[in-house]
């Protein structure tokens, strides 16, 4: 069922559908988008290579190969080429999608969880909590973000799960933020209020009324900072502080590789590319979620 609204100018008749949960309005709106849902795509074929790459790899990623087939270029038996120790590139890469979902994933999620306590406890507060919980967010942000996760690997020591915690505590401040300003602007609206005199606890009007109405600007930040959790991952990798080898992950098969970038780019080549468009499928994902979680972007 549709009912027809007036637009203010009074020259246009926008039909306006009844009933119509606000998920799927957003659905609908994304799917207009072509660069979110390429975005999109390419996300479930890294979720699929992520779940079912050992059944798709033509050669075990970390121990299969020669010494006599490195450094070989693409070719039909390995279509991306070999390694520095004749491993197949293809599969390789393939493997890799599981390292860089699952270490944004797991960053994002904790850094979610701690950020949405910080904010939502500074926000709905205020006063001296807010103050204080702020400023320690603010001393946090005042450092670059990846220069902060090399001080807590030199400190924690390298594998994926240091570097997990560490990716996953630079980037609470930016969570914290998002999240106080949104609780600021509807914890003082009517529904807020009401829960609040009928003798609701803080907690309980936090959890069920305050943090439901601010999710679409977190859901888009989470998006946007997963890729950004699998950009550092490469960093570290690349430095040598990340992932560790023969673990296939991008940003370690990039530092590995560039010791032969002159007679043998291919190494730094298809991990780069990797990279490059796994990161710029979150950044298309997240800008499409933004707009159509907007509810001032309607059409027509």
């Amino acid at each position: 069922m549709t009912e027809e609204v007036k637009n203010e100018s009074n020259e246009e008749i926008v039909p306006v559908e009844q009933g119509v949960s606000p998920w799927r309005d957003m659905w609908d709106r994304l799917k207009q988008n072509k660069a979110a849902m390429f975005g999109l795509a390419i996300v479930g074929l890294l979720v699929f290579f992520a779940l079912f790459g050992k059944y798709l790899t033509p050669y075990d990623p970390l121990y299969g190969g020669s010494l006599k087939e490195s450094l070989q270029g693409p070719s039909r038996a390995h279509w991306l080429g070999t390694d520095e120790q004749g491993r197949d590139m293809l599969s390789r890469i393939i493997a890799g999608a599981a390292i860089s979902l699952r270490v944004g994933l797991s960053a994002v999620g904790i850094a979610l969880s701690c950020g949405m306590l910080i904010g939502a406890v500074a926000g709905y507060y205020g006063g001296k909590i807010d103050m204080i919980l702020m400023r320690l967010m603010d001393i946090m942000l005042a450092f670059p973000s990846l220069l902060l996760a090399i001080a807590f690997m030199s400190v924690l020591g390298r594998g994926i799960e240091n570097a997990i915690i560490a990716i996953s505590i630079v980037t609470i401040p930016q969570y914290a933020r998002i999240v106080r300003g949104s609780v600021l602007s509807v914890k003082e609206n009517e529904y807020v209020q009401a829960a609040r005199a009928i003798g609701n606890p803080d907690w309980r009007i936090i959890l069920y009324h305050v943090i439901p109405n601010i999710l679409p600007p977190i859901i888009v930040r989470a998006t946007l900072g997963i890729s950004i959790a699998i950009l550092d991952t490469s960093a570290l990798g690349f430095l040598g502080l990340g992932v560790q080898p023969p673990t296939a992950e991008w940003g370690t098969m990039l530092g590995a590789g560039r010791a032969y970038f002159f007679n043998a780019n291919h190494l730094v080549l298809f991990p780069g590319l990797a990279i490059t468009f796994t990161v710029m499928a979150f950044n298309l994902l997240g800008d499409g979620l933004r707009d159509a979680l907007d509810p001032r972007i309607r059409k027509g």
